[in-house]
C-alpha cells in the first residue's frame, strides 16, 4: 500500500475528495509510492501560488500530479462549471487539465528552483491526471486524451495500473535529459515537499506574553496618577515592582506634552542614564533627567561656584561630606543663581536622598508662585540601602516640605507570581500582593555552593542554559552585594561563553552590577551571585532589591553558609501559607 501523507484525511474535506484518497491508498503495485494530499506552492517557487490536489511519487518512475474535481461538471461557451451537491454552482477560470498541467509545471520550477536545474531531482518526470469522481468522463476534447482522465466508475475499480501508465509521464520516459528517481531522490524530494518536522517555542519567545502582561499600566496605578494631578506635593510609597518609576515617567510625559517643564531625577547613576533614555523623546515641552548629583555638578560647573566645588574635591573632602553636603549646598546656589524652575519636579528613590537637603533643593527649583507639582518617589522600608530602614528621613522629609500628599502602591507589576513571592520568602519581608494580571513564570532557581570554584562552576552552568534557551545577552544581569573585583566573579573574563563587562559600561555580553548601583532598573533575567542572608539587616535589603530586578526569570546563587537560613524561611513561609488555608 502507499504511503499516505497526512495518513487520513479529516472529515470536513470534501466527499469526491476522501474517495480519490482511499482509492489511492488501496491501489495496487503500490508499495514504495508516497502520496502527498493538498500540496500547496508558494509563490516564491514557481511565480504564482498554486496547489494540486494529490502528488504520487513513485520510486523508478517518476511524479503524477492529480487534479480532483468533485461533484457535477458542465462546459457552456467554452467555460467550465463545477455543481456541488448543494445546488451551487463554481465558474472556473480554466479546465480542470489546464490546471492540471499548471501544478505539474509549478512542481517542475519549485525543484529547479530548490535543488538546481541539473539536480537529479529536477530532471525527475512528471506527468498528470484528472479525476471526475462524481460523474463519467466528460466528452473528449483537443485538451486531453480519454487515459488522462480518471472517472467515477474507474474509482471502484483499481486505479493502480492507471497512474503507473500516465501518459504523459511515459511520453517522458524516453528523454535522455530526464531521469527515473531512485529511492533516495523520492526522499530528498519529499523532505522538500512535505517534511516531518517539530520546533518547540524557545523559553525566550514563551517569556514574550509574560512580559507584555506585565507592562500594562493597573488600576492602582492609573489612580496614583489621578491623586498626583489633584495635590501639588504627593509622595508615592511602594515596595519594588509596584510601577513607582513607571509613574513618574507618565507624569512626565503627560507634563511634556502640554508644553511644560519638567525635571526627573533620582540617586542612582544607572537609574538616571536610563531616566535620561525615557524621556528623551518626550516634548514639546523641556524635560532634564538624570541622576541629582550629575546634574547638581553640571549646574555647579557653569557658575560663580564652580571653583568652590573644585577646591572641595583637591582638598580630599570625605565621599560623605563632598556628595553629602557640598554638592547640595553649591547647587542650590547654582540653581538659585541661574533661576532654572519647573513646572513638574519628580524625584525617584527619595529614600536615599538626605530628605533637609532634598527639601532645600525642592524649594530652589520651584515657581516662587507655588505653582510647581512635586512628585516623591520611594520605599522607606524594603529598599532604603544608603539612609536605613526607619521612618525617621519620611518623617523629616514631611516636616520639611510641609503639607504633603502620600499615596501608598502595593500591587506588585514588575515580576512574575514566583518571582514576587519568593522575593518576599528570602529576603525576609515577607508576602507581596499581587495583581491578577500576574503570570505565574517559571520557578526561582536557589543554588548553594560549597567554595567559589563550585559556585563558578554553578553560574557557568546557568548562562549556557540561558544562552541554549535563546535569551540574549543584553536580557540578562549578574547582581551582588559587592563590587566585581570583590565578587565571585573576580578575575573572571567571560561565564557560560559569554564576557561579562560593566553593567553601566558600553560593550558586548553579560552585565555585572552591585545591587545597589542597579537599584530602579530591572532585567528580563537575574542572576544574584553572593548572596548571603546570614547578616540579616543590612544583606536582606540587598538581596530584596536584588531579587526584585528580575522579570521573567531569576536564579540565586548563594554559599553554603546561607542554607540554614534560607531554608527557614522557606519552610516558615510553607506553613503560615498552610496555617492560613486551615483557618
Amino acid at each position: 500500500m502507499a504511503v499516505m501523507v497526512p495518513r487520513h484525511v479529516d472529515a470536513s474535506i470534501v466527499a469526491s475528495e476522501r474517495r480519490v484518497f482511499e482509492a489511492l491508498r488501496s491501489a495496487s503495485l503500490s508499495e514504495g509510492w508516497t502520496v502527498l494530499h493538498s500540496l500547496g506552492l508558494s509563490s516564491a517557487w514557481t511565480g504564482e501560488f498554486g496547489e494540486i490536489d494529490f502528488v504520487v511519487v513513485i520510486p523508478g518512475l517518476g511524479i503524477v500530479c492529480i487534479e480532483v474535481k468533485g461533484g457535477g461538471v458542465s462546459v457552456a461557451d467554452g467555460v467550465w462549471t463545477t455543481r456541488n451537491r448543494y445546488g451551487t454552482t463554481e465558474r472556473l477560470k480554466r479546465s480542470p487539465y489546464r490546471q492540471a498541467q499548471e501544478g505539474q509545471w509549478k512542481l517542475v520550477a519549485a525543484l529547479k528552483a530548490k535543488f538546481g536545474a541539473g539536480s537529479q531531482e529536477a530532471r525527475c518526470p512528471i506527468g498528470w491526471l484528472v479525476v471526475f469522481p462524481d460523474v463519467m468522463s466528460p466528452p473528449l476534447t483537443p485538451e486531453a486524451t480519454r487515459d488522462e482522465v480518471i472517472a467515477r466508475d474507474e474509482l471502484d475499480g483499481d486505479i493502480g495500473p492507471r497512474i503507473r501508465s500516465t501518459p504523459s509521464l511515459a511520453k517522458l520516459a524516453g528523454r535522455a535529459d530526464l531521469v527515473a528517481p531512485n529511492a533516495a531522490t523520492c526522499s530528498r524530494m519529499l523532505s522538500f515537499l512535505r517534511p516531518d518536522f517539530e520546533r518547540v517555542p524557545s523559553p525566550a519567545s514563551e517569556h514574550w506574553d509574560a512580559d507584555a502582561r506585565l507592562k500594562i499600566l493597573t488600576e492602582e496605578q492609573f489612580e496614583a496618577l489621578d491623586n498626583v494631578s489633584d495635590n501639588p506635593v504627593c509622595l508615592l510609597r511602594g515596595p519594588a515592582g509596584t510601577g513607582k518609576t513607571l509613574i513618574g515617567i507618565e507624569q512626565a510625559r503627560r507634563i511634556a506634552q502640554t508644553g511644560g517643564s519638567v525635571l526627573v531625577a533620582c540617586f542612582n547613576g544607572g537609574l538616571g542614564g536610563w531616566l535620561q533614555d525615557a524621556t528623551a523623546g518626550f516634548g514639546p515641552g523641556r524635560v532634564v533627567a538624570g541622576h541629582l548629583h550629575g546634574l547638581l555638578r553640571d549646574r555647579i560647573a557653569n557658575s560663580p561656584f564652580a571653583e568652590d566645588l573644585r577646591q572641595a574635591e583637591q582638598a580630599g573632602t570625605s565621599g560623605d561630606e563632598l556628595y553629602g553636603r557640598h554638592y547640595y549646598e553649591l547647587g542650590a546656589l547654582a540653581v538659585e543663581e541661574s533661576g532654572e524652575r519647573f513646572d513638574v519636579i519628580v524625584f525617584d528613590e527619595v529614600q536615599d536622598l538626605p530628605s533637609s537637603r532634598v527639601a532645600e533643593l525642592l524649594k530652589v527649583w520651584s515657581h516662587t508662585a507655588g505653582g510647581t507639582r512635586i512628585l516623591l518617589l520611594g520605599d522607606f522600608t524594603r529598599q532604603a540601602l544608603y539612609t536605613g530602614s526607619s521612618d525617621a528621613s519620611l518623617e523629616l522629609l514631611r516636616a520639611s516640605l510641609g503639607d504633603v500628599a502620600v499615596f501608598n502602591l502595593r500591587l506588585n507589576c514588575r515580576n512574575t507570581r514566583r518571582i514576587a513571592m519568593q522575593t518576599g520568602v528570602f529576603s525576609g519581608f515577607g508576602e507581596q500582593r499581587l495583581s491578577e494580571r500576574q503570570p505565574e513564570g517559571e520557578q526561582v532557581s536557589l543554588q548553594f555552593h560549597a567554595d567559589r570554584a563550585s559556585g563558578l562552576a554553578k553560574l557557568d552552568a546557568v548562562v549556557r542554559q540561558l544562552r541554549e534557551s535563546g535569551i540574549k545577552a543584553a536580557d540578562v544581569v549578574i547582581l551582588g552585594p559587592r563590587r566585581r573585583e570583590n565578587s565571585l566573579l573576580s578575575g573572571v573574563a567571560t561565564v557560560g561563553g559569554w564576557p561579562i563587562r560593566d553593567a553601566h559600561a558600553p560593550g558586548q555580553g553579560v552585565a555585572y552590577a552591585t545591587a545597589h548601583a542597579f537599584k530602579g532598573l530591572e532585567r528580563k533575567v537575574v542572576i544574584v551571585v553572593d548572596a548571603d542572608a546570614r547578616y540579616q539587616d543590612e544583606s536582606d535589603a540587598i538581596l530584596y532589591v536584588a531579587m526584585s530586578r528580575a522579570r521573567l526569570r531569576l536564579f540565586i546563587l548563594a554559599p553554603e553558609t546561607s542554607r540554614p537560613v534560607m531554608e527557614k524561611r522557606m519552610t516558615d513561609a510553607v506553613l503560615a501559607t498552610l496555617a492560613q488555608k486551615a483557618s
